[in-house]
């Protein structure tokens, strides 16, 4: 079972062909991102039953980094080493477990209806062998940034210092994707202790120095992807616990060239998703999506799989694009028909005929199985209150999750400048006392803050003293009044420049 961090995102709703595809590491990893079984599809519905779908906002005990779904349950983590989860289609949250000024939990993921594990800040990994009721803590020694485990003993997991989601991410062909650095490790009593892959340390793989993906797929099969910047992403692979690893080269010759960003464990296989460039013979090639299979991480077997494009994708399926979401294991496509008003983020999750998407706060909505891909809409009609994706960008240091997304005024404004905002960190990294400087009169300003507000920071080490001093954040903003060009409409945020 496989996690992947939620802010590597593709741009889903570019052309493939010009492959804008834009990807964030998360929650996390936006986020990615997790193996969990594959959701259970309801009924095909006809067209016209899909016109009324909508998303209700709802609401957690502690902020939400990330979500997962096993069966019909949803299960959350985030702040205040909270997890929580619904089965009523994310409707109502029962709380399984917190502690006040804990933790952030950027990562959740299930192997089966009674073994999960949620991990994040500071070195936390809790597991659970009995369905979420109970949770057992275990010390990574620093942030995981990402995880797979193949039971509730077997694992592997990428540790390391930087696993803010809101860095800044690098152009990898034609992938807005930030490979990770940290040190891939190995657990075999359930994460009580990782030990050290000495084989990196070679010639072979010291190149590849950054980590792309992990997944275990049994007690003896663990595969990473690693990365040699903007030269190559290889797969790294054992077949017998870590005790040899073999370098296995993606697809690269005349014609074409793989770029797999994604690993899942589904059905007793490796999954990978990402992109091809093909026919380069051809001056340059063109760009289409990669979907392969593998039983070993050493031979890949290529779906015939029939679309066109798709973008972050976590263990359910990919995001085609504004709701739509498409499933590729097993022989044929599987689609969902989602909510279309720009709700959905790539932190997301179906359980049973429900989906729910996390960006700076949880909504859920119906998800209708169909034989075909809702269209996309370029263009949305103007409407007050309506929602954009949330983006986390570099806007503070030591900042966990610093989402924001596209402000809609109504009556629309034409402005730019820079607006700064002020604020403290309470013990947990929530942000206090927050105030801004700069908006234009009218609404602009408190929109602002209410995104700041759900702002998250990494907590101060154990022992560590808080200080009150305030933060001084500085954010360009630029709004253009455009309501027929869903593109350029509204008012957009951006990290400033300090001084």
């Amino acid at each position: 079972m496989t996690l992947h961090l939620h802010p590597l995102k593709f741009r889903p709703e570019l052309p493939a062909a010009i492959l804008a595809i834009s990807l964030l590491c998360a929650c996390a990893a936006k986020k990615t991102s997790i193996a969990a079984p594959t959701p259970q599809a309801p009924q095909a519905s006809s067209s016209a039953a899909t016109t009324a779908l909508a998303w209700t906002e709802v609401s957690t005990p502690f902020p939400a980094a990330d979500i997962t779904a096993v069966g019909n349950v949803f299960w959350v983590c985030g702040a205040d080493e909270m997890i929580a989860s619904s089965s009523d289609g994310g409707n109502t949250w029962q709380l399984k477990h917190q502690s006040p000024n804990g933790k952030i939990l950027t990562h959740i993921a299930f192997v089966d209806d009674k073994i999960g594990h949620a991990a994040g800040k500071g070195g936390l990994l809790l597991s659970t062998n009995d369905g979420g009721r109970t949770w057992k803590a275990h010390d990574a020694g620093d942030d995981v940034l990402a995880f797979s485990f193949a039971d509730a003993k077997n694992g592997i997991s990428l540790i390391g210092p930087e696993g803010d989601v809101n860095r800044s991410s690098v152009n990898v062909h034609g992938y807005q994707r930030s490979p990770m650095g940290g040190a891939v490790k190995l657990t075999h009593d359930g994460g009580e202790h990782w030990d050290d892959i000495p084989a990196l340390n070679s010639e072979e793989f010291k190149p590849f120095t950054r980590v792309v993906a992990v997944a275990a797929l049994d007690h003896s099969h663990y595969l990473m992807i690693r990365n040699e910047g903007l030269i190559e992403d290889v797969f790294v692979v054992t077949q017998d616990a870590g005790k040899s690893w073999k370098l296995v080269h993606q697809r690269n010759d005349a014609t074409n060239r793989e770029f797999a960003k994604y690993i899942f464990v589904h059905s007793g296989e490796y999954w990978g998703f990402g992109m091809e460039m093909i026919n380069r013979q051809l001056g340059g090639g063109s760009g289409v999506p990669l979907a392969i299979h593998s039983k070993d991480g050493e031979t890949w077997v290529r779906t015939n799989n029939k679309v066109e494009q798709f973008g972050g994708c976590n263990a359910e399926g990919c995001h085609m694009w504004d709701g739509a979401v498409v499933s590729l294991f097993g022989a044929r496509e599987q689609y969902w028909t989602l909510p279309q008003d720009g709700s959905l983020s790539d932190t997301w999750a179906i359980a049973g005929d429900r989906v729910c998407t996390i960006d700076t706060m949880i909504e859920c909505g119906p998800a209708v199985h169909a034989d075909q891909p809702q269209p996309r809409h370029y263009n949305l009609p103007r409407a007050a209150g309506q929602p954009y994706k949330v983006v986390n960008l570099p806007f503070a240091k030591d900042c966990v999750t610093c989402g924001v997304k596209v402000i809609r005024l109504d009556p629309g404004k034409n402005w730019q400048g820079r607006v700064v905002v002020s604020f403290e960190l309470a013990p947990e990294g929530a942000v206090t006392n927050l105030y801004e400087d700069g908006a234009p009169d009218g609404p602009l300003g408190a929109l602002i803050e209410d995104q700041v507000q759900r702002w998250r920071f990494r907590p101060p080490a154990a022992g560590a003293s808080v200080t009150a001093e305030p933060r001084h954040v500085p954010i360009d903003v630029k709004c253009v009044d455009a309501p027929d060009v869903l593109t350029m409409d509204g008012c957009r945020l951006a990290p400033g420049k300090q001084s």
